[in-house]
């Protein structure tokens, strides 16, 4: 029953965030849905935005909105393990948010084995351009800026501007 209700709601967002849902009168309604469904106004989402469970419920299965955040364009995440977003947090174009892995040490592939992780965005925060974050990270701390085209598997500090493949550490942020 489960796979099919995510099916309908990853549905359902694909539809409301495609070009017809940005006039302002018909944004009205995706607006209404994100309501609904996150139990926030806080999420400003464009073109084609999907924030789901992409894998089996489990305990820390949820998500959460502190404050105003924007969604650009083509991004995907997933809250399996639990996902927390500070005030005003900017998620930039083709960014994909992972929580949850699969497991295939001593285990079939066919299985399909998944570990979910937490991931708490802070405040303020910045995610560019095409940005993977992976399960292994579980803070982004205030501040800080996500360059464009990176892969994130590390936590990063307040205030911290990180980059690459995978990301390291380039300089704070002057304040």
């Amino acid at each position: 029953m489960y796979k099919i209700l995510y099916k309908i709601d990853y549905i359902i967002q694909r539809f409301i965030t495609t070009l017809v849902f940005t006039f302002p009168i018909i944004k009205l309604l995706k607006n209404i849905y994100f309501f609904f469904r996150f139990n926030t106004s806080f999420i400003n989402a464009t073109y084609n935005v999907v924030i789901t469970n992409f894998d089996k419920r489990s305990a820390l299965t949820s998500i959460k909105f502190k404050g105003p955040c924007t969604f650009s364009r083509n991004i995907e995440v997933d809250y399996s393990g639990g996902l927390t977003f500070g005030k005003n947090v900017t998620v930039s174009d083709h960014v994909t948010i992972q929580t949850h892995k699969h497991v295939y040490e001593n285990h079939s592939i066919y299985e399909n084995i998944t570990s979910a992780s937490s991931l708490e965005i802070g405040d303020e925060v910045w995610i560019c351009n095409n940005v993977i974050i992976t399960n292994s990270v579980n803070k982004i701390g205030k501040g800080a800026i996500i360059a464009s085209g990176s892969v994130l598997t590390k936590d990063v500090e307040d205030y911290s501007i990180v980059g690459g493949i995978p990301a390291k550490h380039i300089k704070y942020r002057n304040l």
